[in-house]
């Protein structure tokens, strides 16, 4: 206890209002800190939004008899696709390339310019003793800028 002038104090008031303040301004920093911190982190994350994607091919349809596999694509996308350059894949396996047939669309579509909003068949030269009738298979396509395609296809017939 402390005297003053006859009167008694104790440094327990005294030091519970600045233990008090202290904790306040102790929560406060850290609020403060924290609300800095999350706009950094939001405002990074809306700023980049990535590369966006160009390359869009959809199939339509496809018709899977014998040794055939016909894939009816159209380019949705905005780039034009080489698919001369484009790897087919069928069940993982490699499958050799058939220029494509009935391509057509806007003006200037054809096989090697497989521009947007061009459409055609797609022939795949696919062994027939390789897959089973019934049973599902991925298609994939990897073109030549590095894009995949990947689709489904049950050996038989589609429409």
């Amino acid at each position: 206890m402390m005297t003053i002038m006859g009167k008694r104090f104790t440094n327990r008031g005294i030091s519970t209002i600045i233990a008090a303040l202290l904790l306040i301004a102790i929560a406060i920093a850290a609020g403060v800190l924290l609300y800095v911190f999350s706009m950094g982190l939001i405002g990074s994350l809306q700023g980049s939004g990535g590369q966006q994607v160009k390359d869009q091919v959809i199939m339509e349809a496809y018709q899977w008899s014998g040794g055939t596999l016909n894939l009816n694509l159209r380019n949705t996308g905005a780039t034009t696709l080489d698919m001369t350059k484009a790897t087919f894949y069928v069940g993982g396996n490699l499958v050799a390339y058939v220029t494509m047939t009935g391509v057509g669309g806007p003006t200037g579509c054809a096989a090697n310019a497989f521009g947007p909003g061009c459409y055609g068949a797609e022939p795949l030269a696919v062994t027939a003793a390789s897959y089973t009738v019934g049973v599902a298979y991925v298609v994939k396509i990897g073109l030549s800028d590095g894009g995949t395609m990947s689709y489904s296809a049950v050996d038989g017939t589609s429409a």
